[in-house]
């Protein structure tokens, strides 16, 4: 019975060494190859493309026209100054409609009123702190106007003026947007676009041969809109900025 049991259990190992054997014999077992870590080293370079006006009329940038009206008057008189302000800003705006300026497009930025103060009067309460007395008051009304041409600019200018506007001031762009006013059409921001990222490129290669390197594929493209930074070409558009992150070829 001994002797069975260890014949049974001697055919046993070698039926399991059987079945193993292939596996080990065919070699280990290959991890699949991993993606080049986001932390290898790459080279980060900024582009700049320029979404121009349109060609086919050059004066048709539109503008911001920022207009103010300033009264003085005393306690007594302060809320006749301040209606009379806003008939004045009233007036103007239906004068800006009037030359072509679209009625959506003005707003009314705010009324302020300013105290002027005179020298403290004499015989204030001794150990009081004494208080300097409001002598007169200075009301200011200001609304922003969108100009849609710079042809309509000059009417619009003198609109404010002949109804009461004591300041008058005009900024290249829609609601003091970014010179090139409203976004331009998706057609020609993706012009700007490439032509930004061309140029990062060509700023990314030149530290590249520096280094000794060649850059590779693109990792990354971020896209902001920078402030506005001059009034004259090339500055004059739609403005795009890219940061684009390259693998460094191996």
């Amino acid at each position: 019975m001994n002797a069975l049991r260890i014949t049974a259990l001697v055919a046993s190992v070698f039926c399991l060494a059987i079945l193993v054997t292939p596996a080990v014999a065919s070699g280990p077992v290959m991890s699949p190859a991993l993606a080049p870590s986001s932390d290898s080293p790459g080279i980060t370079a900024m582009g700049i493309g320029v979404a121009q006006p349109s060609a086919a009329d050059p004066f048709a940038t539109a503008q911001t026209l920022y207009i103010g009206i300033q009264l003085s008057a005393d306690a007594s008189s302060m809320q006749k100054a301040a209606d009379d302000i806003i008939a004045r800003l009233d007036a103007i705006k239906a004068a800006l409609v009037k030359v072509g300026v679209p009625a959506d497009g003005i707003r009314m930025n705010g009324l302020n009123v300013n105290p002027n103060y005179g020298p403290v009067k004499p015989g204030a309460m001794e150990g009081s702190q004494p208080q300097p007395q409001v002598t007169s008051l200075n009301l200011n009304g200001n609304l922003t106007a969108d100009v849609p041409t710079i042809r309509l600019l000059l009417a619009a200018m003198n609109a404010a003026t002949a109804n009461g506007a004591t300041t008058v001031n005009s900024n290249a762009g829609k609601g003091g947007s970014p010179y090139g006013t409203t976004q331009p059409s998706a057609a020609d921001l993706a012009k700007a676009t490439q032509a930004a990222i061309a140029n990062a490129r060509v700023s990314a290669e030149a530290l590249a041969a520096a280094s000794g390197k060649k850059l590779g594929a693109i990792r990354s493209v971020s896209s902001s809109q920078p402030p506005m930074m001059g009034c004259c070409p090339p500055n004059m558009g739609w403005t795009v900025q890219v940061t684009v992150t390259f693998d460094i070829a191996q």
